[in-house]
């Protein structure tokens, strides 16, 4: 069932040969084995592989049935050792729609969702458990308005969706591409690219690396477009927090002559722009795909540069948090490079990438220990899958996935179904006011904007004022009251201003007039 080799003398493993495998991301599992997520079969089965500590296959799933287009993202460990995976497939009539999926340790499926507007390519991005245990994706498209790409969801436990959340750009900024999610205690971190021009000129719009920092609640806290104003151009990749909460996010520095080198840039915790610092120079071209923490002053980076066009290399860097490069590993050399990556319990890191110089794909992995020399063989026997009951055995699922949410843009659509209103108006003894099907709430910092649509809230404040400021009444409106009649027999003639609040926000009004 499986296609594995081995390198007898360096930790090298690859995957799926002869399969067409792709691999898009790697998580450690709480027994110390690896979770690994690809495609298989020109993109018709999602690949979830479990290796050992290792690398030496354990098991497998395949998701799908062979007929319909899935492209994974990443895989995520859930507080209850299970796992989350999202990823974009056409299961739903041919289009293009974000799809989540937990599976528990047995790894059997306990729910999938996907998310669609029907008019739009719906990119699944990135899932993240939350503290709280729900799950926060963030999502390309999805909007109606070309101008809004970036998009945030959050789905509790079960999958139920809470609220989502999309960031309209202004005139001056266009085509923002989502690539990471970071979550912290206090809200979540999200990175895209992003084309504008240098501050104070009216020169091209240029790429750049992109940060937007948000609430728990998806309300933007701060953005930076990293670079306006020092002419740093490039694309970004992934990112991690150090331990004072300030961000270090790797890509490459992308130059006006076309040539680039790997490179990360530093944003401190309250959205300022740091420093960056090119690994290398004077390359063709270059960039990173993974980052992390050795120890609170190392960083260790997975990256590919070219010294000429028809030389390349891979390799690890080990550098100081300033950039000053310590060591560099270069490794075998692939296709697509290594784009994937993680460190490991002890210390160690594991890259992976896509290979296809024998004209079939297949991916590498590789393994190195904190001075980026090759892994040697764990000898001491590891217990796998100990939490769940039997044997977990390979095989392929195609999930019904009836769980669909459709039409995620029918708030920006339909107006009438996020405001309040209220009927009869004239009223004379009694009304009746239609509390809203999604609440939206809008929030604008800087040059970019987001507006929440919640779908789930347990309550919401129905008042009423005169026209003189005096509350003639409040009253406390469960989320699935859907209508709330008032006797208004006894009130004085006139108009009067009704409102609709949550979370200390006004989500709805209305003007009310009594004959």
């Amino acid at each position: 069932m499986f296609t594995l080799n081995s390198f007898s003398q360096e930790w090298i493993r690859i995957y799926g040969q002869g399969q067409n495998a792709i691999v898009r991301n790697v998580s450690e599992d709480y027994d110390k084995g690896f979770n690994i997520l690809g495609m298989i079969n020109d993109y018709k089965y999602l690949w979830l592989i479990k290796s050992d500590i290792n690398g030496y296959l354990l098991r497998d799933k395949k998701i799908g049935n062979g007929t319909y287009w899935i492209w994974s993202s990443n895989i995520e460990r859930t507080p209850d050792n299970g796992y989350i995976v999202c990823g974009t497939w056409t299961k739903f009539n041919n289009s293009f729609d974000a799809f989540i999926i937990k599976l528990n340790s047995c790894a059997e499926i306990e729910w999938c969702k996907t998310l669609i507007t029907p008019t739009n390519y719906d990119m699944g991005i990135r899932v993240k458990p939350t503290p709280e245990g729900n799950y926060i994706i963030l999502g390309g498209y999805f909007a109606t308005n070309p101008y809004s790409n970036v998009s945030l969801f959050k789905l509790n436990v079960t999958g139920d969706l809470v609220w989502h959340q999309f960031f309209p750009l202004d005139s001056v900024y266009y085509e923002d591409q989502p690539y990471d999610l970071l979550v912290d205690e206090d809200g979540y971190l999200i990175v895209t690219d992003r084309y504008c021009p240098d501050s104070g000129t009216t020169g091209p719009a240029v790429i750049r690396h992109h940060f937007i920092k948000t609430d728990t609640a998806g309300n933007q806290v701060w953005e930076l477009t990293y670079g306006v104003n020092n002419h740093f151009y490039g694309w970004p990749w992934t990112v991690k927090k150090d331990i004072s909460g300030d961000y270090y996010e790797v890509g490459n520095h992308l130059y006006l002559n076309g040539t680039a080198n790997p490179a990360f840039v530093k944003v401190n915790h309250n959205g300022f722009q740091s420093y960056y610092k090119d690994l290398l120079s004077g390359l063709i071209w270059g960039g990173l795909g993974s980052i992390d923490f050795l120890q609170d002053s190392l960083l260790v980076m997975v990256g590919r540069w070219y010294t000429d066009p028809n030389t390349a290399h891979d390799g690890f860097f080990k550098t100081d948090t300033l950039g000053q490069v310590k060591k560099i590993k270069e490794i075998f050399l692939l296709t697509n490079g290594y784009d994937v990556g993680i460190k490991t319990f002890d210390d160690k890191f594991l890259a992976l990438g896509s290979d296809a110089t024998d004209g079939n794909w297949k991916f590498y992995a590789v393994k190195v220990n904190s001075n980026l020399e090759y892994d040697s063989i764990y000898t001491n026997p590891f217990t796998y899958d100990s939490l769940c009951s039997y044997t977990i055995v390979s095989d392929t699922i195609d999930p019904d996935c009836n769980n669909v949410y459709v039409g995620i843009d029918e708030p920006f659509k339909d107006s009438g179904i996020t405001k309040l209103n209220i009927f009869p108006n004239p009223a004379t003894d009694h009304c009746t006011f239609k509390i809203p099907k999604y609440l939206v709430v809008t929030n604008t910092t800087s040059n970019i904007s987001s507006t929440t649509i919640y779908h789930q809230w347990y309550s919401t404040i129905l008042e009423v004022y005169d026209l003189f400021g005096r509350k003639m009444m409040e009253k406390e409106v469960i989320r699935e009251i859907t209508s709330v009649e008032i006797d208004v027999s006894r009130w004085p003639k006139g108009i009067y201003l009704c409102k609709l609040s949550f979370i200390n926000k006004v989500v709805g009004s209305v003007k009310m007039i009594i004959k």
